[in-house]
């Protein structure tokens, strides 16, 4: 299942890459985020393991994120890895103008098992979260006000 997502963040480029490629803002707007583990590499370079823990109900999903590739301030890519798939997420980053910037997501899952057969009617679940994630992700680096969820 293929999904793209794009927003536009009212800050400048830096701002934005510097927000977004900062570890300790990963549970002010991502949903349910509950840790971030580096394990080898250089942290957020090419090649990086870490273990992102998310609560979902209760429920602790992990996943495993390498970094695949990365240039500065305007790509990052991914692959992540769970008991139920493997996510590749490649996030482009332009400056607009001064004071913008678009954020583009291409996301490509791959469900194995159980999660497989529901993929299909999870698609439009997938897409409002990641939307929401990303409107939180703007609210806090427009504002720095997004806090994390409920």
């Amino acid at each position: 299942m293929k999904l793209n997502f794009q927003v536009t963040v009212d800050a400048n480029l830096d701002t934005v890459w510097g927000a977004f490629d900062n570890p300790e803002n990963m549970r002010r707007w991502q949903q349910n985020f509950h840790s971030h583990t580096h394990l080898s590499g250089k942290p957020g370079k090419v090649g990086a393991v870490a273990e992102l823990r998310f609560n979902e109900k209760g429920k602790i999903v992990v996943l495993t994120e390498t970094i695949t590739e990365r240039r500065d301030k305007s790509f990052l890519a991914g692959t992540y890895e769970s008991a139920h798939g493997r996510t590749k997420i490649v996030n482009r980053f332009e400056k607009i103008d001064e004071n913008q910037t678009r954020w583009t997501s291409w996301c490509n899952f791959t469900f194995t098992g159980f999660m497989k057969l529901m993929s299909p009617f999870m698609s439009g679940l997938i897409r409002k979260r990641t939307e929401s994630d990303m409107q939180r992700f703007k609210l806090m680096v427009e504002t720095d006000e997004a806090g994390s969820s409920t």
